[in-house]
């Protein structure tokens, strides 16, 4: 690929980064005299369906960061069409330290973690949640400071852009509330600031699997390895704040990420231990008392303020505990704060067969084996071992359904669904009939049309015959409604001789037909005839049939693919990434060559 030589005013002189979404350039300002870095979207990427999606997500990056002036923060200076223009970093990601250290010192750790809770709480008092904490996207500069970079999928208070249930940010790094398509907040930021602080630690991030579905599985169920377990020179300490600062509870965590850093540093540590949060019921089982040769000191519950700071000033200590005392109270703080199911045996639960689903949209309906049990984001409990159906419906959208087969003692991954709005059904007839149907100016066939697909909304209906008043309705439709539409054309006095003559108006090249005694259907040339059954899909036995609608251009290319009956993201992507590679002989009208909607359906079964 040519690079290209500039982007508005500022001269490209070099690519410097290359990533999934995007590349970045080092260019020349010579409005101010300034080297800058630039970040553009991959063209490859801009398809008529993508573009406003990336478009989307640049302008919220230049959004987000753009109203943040912090030392912590890389600076954005222009926005283009599809470009960034920001303060040029020289330096190391985080990430590439990591993979050549493999851990970092606690020095080394608390001089690169510092500026970053700075600069996250900066951003959480403004009002923007970050959403994709991790190594790659902090910057250790040459001087040892740290610079927080990439909001592309932050979330602005009060913003339209994102709405409940959408999912962004990189697995290993996501808090449990973030995988359930819950509210993410503040807190989940802090969450994925203590995974980095654990790597840097210990090198080995707290919550690995062999795939995604497990990496997910282990931080919304699994317990957190103690850190020490891993780096015996870490100080005991660490074990407990690091298990407060990955708490599967937003509530439970640190305050703020200042105050977690602080804790790291072992600052004022009566105090810190005085602010550990409250012994907590184990999720399964009673723990049994701690033996005790006096009487059991209290704890302070923790109730922590929304924005509290380990630093503010606390009310005068109580006199101190006897030490054996505070041991075994802190052995009680620890134990609750791990999980740990019973004291002395330290046995792990056994793997609950739960099974979390999620929808985009929200709130679909949940049915398994014919029963509806919530809605999503659901988690369903205690699943039998066997074969199990689940179907998704939500008004308005198509439903969705699949089979999966339950083992025990296998972990369930979450199963995400992307549920597809229903298009609406328009039926347009005329006397006399042959009329030109135009929807928001655009010929889509002749009356009588029957059964047009057309999105939900607000749509301009025209009808055009040749020595007739041009027809015209404002139609509303609803997502999966359908509407028939009879209209009576009426002449022109002047032309009425001719209009017998005229007939109807003329299909052209590249016009949507509708099957007729005229139209030759679309044959398919090239592609497989089946999408592969995705690797990930099989090992999670999951089953179930996909329904695709798409349109053939003129060109031959499917175009404008659409799920009309789902299967699950899994099946659904690997049977639109194959329908997309299709190509056919288009589809004709009296030799012109036009488009045509076409559908099909693929049945992912596994072999017994």
């Amino acid at each position: 690929m040519n690079e290209p030589r500039r982007f508005g005013r500022y001269e490209v002189e070099a690519e410097i980064g290359d990533g999934a979404m995007g590349r970045v350039f080092r260019a020349f300002d010579p409005l101010v005299r300034r080297t800058v870095a630039i970040k553009t979207i991959k063209s490859e990427y801009l398809t008529r369906d993508g573009r406003e999606e990336y478009l989307r997500r640049f302008r919220r990056e230049a959004q987000a960061a753009g109203a943040l002036s912090h030392p912590g923060i890389v600076r954005i200076y222009d926005v283009g069409e599809d470009y960034i223009v920001m303060e040029l970093l020289e330096g190391t990601p985080l990430s590439v330290l990591l993979e050549a250290q493999g851990a970092l010192g606690i020095d080394e750790t608390l001089r690169v973690l510092g500026p970053v809770a700075e600069a996250l709480d900066h951003a959480h008092a403004a009002g923007v949640v970050h959403r994709d904490i991790k190594p790659a996207n902090i910057m250790v500069l040459s001087d040892g400071r740290a610079k927080l970079m990439d909001f592309g999928v932050a979330h602005i208070e009060s913003s339209v852009v994102t709405q409940k249930g959408e999912i962004f940010g990189s697995p290993s790094y996501m808090a449990p509330e973030q995988i359930a398509g819950d509210e993410v907040g503040p807190a989940a930021d802090r969450f994925a600031l203590g995974v980095v602080a654990y790597e840097c630690l210990t090198g080995s991030k707290p919550f690995e699997g062999s795939s995604i579905s497990a990496i997910v599985y282990r931080i919304v169920h699994a317990e957190l390895r103690p850190p020490r377990e891993l780096n015996v020179e870490l100080p005991a300490r660490y074990d407990a704040i690091l298990a407060r600062a990955l708490a599967k509870l937003p509530a439970q965590r640190f305050p703020s990420a200042h105050s977690f850093v602080r804790a790291l540093e072992l600052r004022e540590m009566e105090d810190l231990l005085d602010d550990l949060p409250a012994p907590q019921a184990a999720p399964r089982g009673d723990v049994p008392p701690l033996p005790s040769a006096e009487p059991a000191c209290e704890v302070e519950p923790f109730a922590a303020a929304p924005h509290a700071d380990a630093t503010q000033a606390l009310p005068p200590a109580a006199p101190r505990q006897p030490v054996v005392r505070r041991v075994w109270a802190l052995a009680a703080v620890l134990l609750a704060t791990l999980g740990v199911a019973a004291y002395l045996g330290l046995r792990r639960p056994e793997p609950v067969l739960e099974l979390l689903v999620i929808s985009e949209p929200p709130q679909a309906a949940v049915s398994l084996d014919g029963s509806e049990v919530g809605r999503t984001p659901l988690a369903i409990a205690r699943l039998t071992p066997g074969a199990h159906t689940l179907r998704l419906t939500l008004p308005g959208y198509a439903p969705a359904e699949l089979s999966l087969d339950v083992v025990l003692d296998v972990p369930l991954a979450p199963l995400r669904f992307v549920l597809q709005q229903l298009q609406a059904q328009l039926s347009v007839s005329s006397d006399p009939s042959g009329a030109s149907v135009l929807l928001g100016g655009a010929s889509v066939g002749r009356t009588p049309l029957l059964g047009y697909q057309l999105d939900a909304g607000a749509h301009e209906l025209q009808l055009a015959l040749a020595g007739h008043e041009t027809w015209r309705k404002s139609l509303s439709v609803g997502s999966g409604e359908s509407l028939h539409v009879d209209a009576q054309l009426a002449a022109r006095p002047e032309r009425v001789a001719l209009a017998a003559e005229a007939g109807p108006a003329p299909v052209r090249a590249g016009d949507l037909v509708v099957p007729g005694p005229d139209v030759t259907e679309p044959r398919r040339l090239a592609g497989h005839s089946s999408a592969e059954y995705p690797e990930a899909a099989r090992r999670l036995r999951l089953q179930g049939s996909v329904g695709v609608e798409f349109i053939v251009d003129e060109q031959g290319q499917a175009t404008d693919l659409r799920v009309v009956e789902s299967a699950g993201e899994l099946l659904d992507q690997a049977t639109l990434a194959a329908v997309s590679r299709w190509r056919y002989e288009p589809a004709t009208y009296k030799g012109l060559e036009v488009k045509f909607r076409l559908r099909i359906k693929q049945t992912f079964k596994l072999e017994r």
